[in-house]
């Protein structure tokens, strides 16, 4: 009986272990905001009874195009992949899918214009590419330079702010959160920009680069940064207490990380956007529609999943729970799909899912 169950499971793996998906988390372990994700992707494919494989892309284009071709070139390939493009390589990088016949779905556009052009639409140029879960990082920048502004003028009583920006890399990810920023700008006439200054998403270099600012421009008014780690850097350097540093700086950042939520609870940050750590989360309810026949992948159909939010000093207890390590568990996943709410679009908002982790127990 064992052996006819074993051969079983060896002609049909689907049927007898469920649908294999690898989700390629594009950094390292260890880094807060990817750990993030990856913990609330775990959660979910355990409530839709998905086989979830995690490998990572070591926080570099290279590493992260070589670990899709091992997938791709694997004896026993999942039956769905999701993972987040890079600029430089992500043509390549669908062409391998493509090329191995396992339908994908990506997450956010990191990509410039010109190359998210080229690639298409999904199920265009690209068949297999099923679609895609994707915020705004434009409407991030500028909903994040929005809540800093404000926030300086009340502080302040001054309009003629000035602000400086620290970016992250030349990604198209970064490059549209600056757009953001400017976009805000030009509704702020007011406000100076000072300079956009590069630190590669690193909290060190950020530590390094706000003395620079300083140095060059004088007291500064409200620092921009493209991720949390970013702004948390800045803060180290104010909280050090150098002179030169103004201690009443406006500092925000973009991701949601434990450390920056818990920073905004003390009033040290002003700001921090985000709410795209449920992203593969979301890719994997998409998935499970489609597994139930609903027709949520539309070829060359595409337009944002859902939207960020901001978390400030005015709402933080609102979400200060995630200043913890949250139970995902007590989610109930299926209750986010169309195929289970019954509903005709999707409801990836945080008001309902802090609401179901809000509830002191979740019925199966």
């Amino acid at each position: 009986m064992r052996y006819l169950i074993f051969m079983f499971a060896l002609l049909f793996p689907s049927a007898s272990w469920g649908v294999n998906i690898t989700f390629v988390n594009p950094s390292v372990p260890g880094t807060p905001f990817w750990d993030r994700v990856s913990a609330a992707a775990r959660a979910a494919a355990n409530d839709l009874n998905f086989n979830l494989s995690i490998v990572y892309g070591g926080d570099n284009r290279i590493f992260h195009f070589d670990a899709i071709k091992k997938i791709a070139e694997s004896q026993y390939k999942p039956d769905f992949v999701i993972f987040m493009p890079f600029d430089g390589n992500a043509i390549h990088t669908f062409q391998l899918l493509e090329h191995a016949k396992i339908p994908f779905v990506t997450i956010e556009r990191t990509v410039h214009a010109d190359k998210q052009a080229e690639l298409g639409l999904p199920q265009v140029k690209f068949h297999y590419w099923l679609g895609e879960v994707f915020h705004d990082n434009v409407s991030a920048g500028k909903l994040l330079a929005n809540s800093l502004i404000n926030a300086a003028s009340e502080q302040s009583k001054r309009s003629d702010l000035k602000i400086a920006a620290i970016s992250g890399s030349f990604s198209g990810e970064s490059s549209h959160r600056v757009e953001g920023l400017q976009a805000s700008l030009n509704q702020h006439d007011d406000v100076h920009l000072l300079q956009v200054v590069h630190a590669n998403w690193s909290r060190e270099r950020s530590r390094r680069i706000i003395y620079q600012l300083a140095n060059r421009f004088g007291e500064i008014d409200i620092v921009w940064a493209a991720s949390d780690g970013m702004a948390l850097g800045v803060l180290d350097s104010v909280a050090s207490g150098d002179k030169n540093l103004n201690p009443n700086i406006v500092v925000g950042g973009i991701d949601w990380t434990v450390e920056a939520i818990e920073q905004v609870s003390q009033g040290n940050l002003v700001a921090s956007v985000g709410g795209h750590f449920m992203q593969a989360a979301w890719a994997l309810i998409k998935l499970y529609d489609h597994q139930h026949n609903v027709n949520v992948f539309k070829k060359g159909v595409s337009g944002k999943s859902y939207e960020l939010e901001a978390i400030t000093q005015k709402n933080i207890e609102h979400f200060r729970f995630l200043a913890q390590k949250v139970d995902w568990d007590k989610i109930d996943f299926k209750s986010f799909t169309l195929t289970h709410s019954k509903q005709a679009q999707y409801q990836f908002s945080f008001t309902h899912l802090v609401q179901l982790l809000q509830q002191p127990t979740i019925n199966d």
